[in-house]
This record gives structure tokens, sequence and C-alpha cells, in this order.
């Protein structure tokens, strides 16, 4: 489960695309039904490219593509094909640099934090041949904070919330006007170091915004990815046990921001 800051693409000035720069805006807005894609490469002999100039020099380790249907693409850094991001020994490749994906979310863990002042997404092909290429969104950002321990099932609840209006009709029927929904999520931590505690606890002092992963990965991946706030209470100086010694325990409670 891991904390990771703000999106650091959040703007189209940072954009420099090859095609179909009306949609270059749902690279970061977080809408699934609103997507990035190409217009006049719907044809796997064509590479379309996306790249994003960072405001500063700025330190990544991770990526995350949702809602994709690339097969073969590669992300590199600082202008130069070769510069790919080296990726943990967990992933389904040692680099990012993709042959034959068939996944349409995909979360790259960088095995080294990278300073980068740009990164570009070079699109080949698509899962199904000869289609224009697709992301729904981009994110790309670095860790604050993963944490050292997973909750029990008991104590990691993750809510899909609707905002709806509910209509109560005249001959007893219920209809129903979905808004949107966002994630909520809870989590239960029992004997916590003081270490963990303050980890934990500058996440909570921010006050804003931050991204929410819990269990990225490669390949097979929900997508189960959203940014957060931690409102409330901090509790984590709650002590497990009778002794002081046994950690501490508490709750993290996250909710999604506005799109």
């Amino acid at each position: 489960m891991e904390f990771l800051k703000a999106n650091f693409l959040n703007t189209t000035t940072q954009l420099t695309i090859s095609s179909n720069t009306g949609t270059a805006d749902n690279l970061f807005k977080r809408d699934k039904y609103e997507q990035y894609y190409t217009d006049g490469f719907n044809n796997d002999l064509t590479t379309a490219s996306i790249t994003i100039t960072l405001d500063a020099t700025t330190s990544v380790s991770r990526i995350a593509l949702l809602d994709t249907n690339l097969k073969s693409y590669t992300i590199f850094y600082n202008g130069s094909t070769a510069n790919t991001f080296a990726l943990t020994s967990t992933g389904a490749t040692s680099a990012s640099s993709f042959t034959g994906s068939t996944d349409s979310n995909v979360y790259l863990r960088c095995a080294n934090t990278t300073s980068v002042s740009t990164i570009t997404i070079d699109m080949k092909t698509t899962q199904t041949a000869n289609q224009e290429k697709r992301i729904g969104l981009l994110v790309i950002s670095d860790l604050y904070y993963a944490l050292g321990q997973l909750p029990s099932s008991n104590d990691y609840t993750p809510t899909l919330n609707p905002k709806q209006i509910v209509h109560k009709l005249s001959d007893g029927g219920t209809r129903i006007h979905n808004i949107r929904s966002k994630w909520s999520v809870a989590i239960g931590l029992d004997y916590i170091t003081s270490t963990q505690k303050a980890s934990l606890q500058t996440i909570w002092e921010l006050q804003g915004e931050f991204n929410f992963c819990p269990f990225g990965t490669t390949t097979g991946w929900d997508g189960f990815f959203f940014e957060a706030v931690w409102p409330g209470s901090f509790e984590f100086y709650k002590y497990s046990d009778n002794a002081a010694s046994s950690g501490f325990s508490g709750k993290i409670k996250l909710e999604e921001t506005p799109s």
C-alpha cells in the first residue's frame, strides 16, 4: 500500500503530443469516461508520441497508466530512447518497454528514483490491431511512503460511494440519478512502530492531495488508484497494548478528491 505525491502532470502546457491536442487534458483528468486518444494513428506501423516536460528536474519513481489499449510502447526520459526506467524485480519486465502487453492498467515501480526533466511515451501498437492509441489516465509521481505492514482483511475497507439523487415516486417506486461515484478507504493498523507512526503523521499533516495505490502491479492490476485526502483526526497515539513498547494503533481514513 503506497502513498504517492500528487500527479506531476497537471496542465496541458507540459504536453507535446503527435495527435489530437483536443483530448490532451484527458491524460490527467480523472474521469474514466473521458480519455486521450490519437487521431490518424490507427495503424500499427505508425508510432505516436507523448512528451511531458516537467517544471523542473524532478524525482520520479512511480508511473501509472489506466484504461489504455497499448500493446507495444516505450517510456523513456530526457529525450533518449535508451533511458528507459529500470523496474523492480517483481514487475513483468525489467524496463519500461513493452512489446506484447495485454493489460489495460499498468503500475510501474521504478527500481531507483530517477531525476528527470522530460518523459516520453512512444505508442507503437494496440492490443486490437490498428486502433487509435488510447490512455485514460497518466500519473507520474514519486513515493511518499509505503506501509511496512498490511492490515488484516477485517481492517481494510474500500468503499465506492455514489453521489446520487433518489426520487421517491407517487406510485411507491424509486428512481435514481447517479452523478458520480467516489472512493473512500478505511485502514486499521496495530502494533506499528514510532518510525511508522511518524511517517503516517507526515502524510496526514500534508492537509492536501496525494495519490493512494494499495496493490499496483504491472500485470493483472484492477486499476484501483485514486487521488485522496486524509480528513479528520490522527489516531495513532493510542498504544496497542499495556506496554508502551508494544507500538501504536489507529485508523487511516482516505476520501477521493474532486475530478
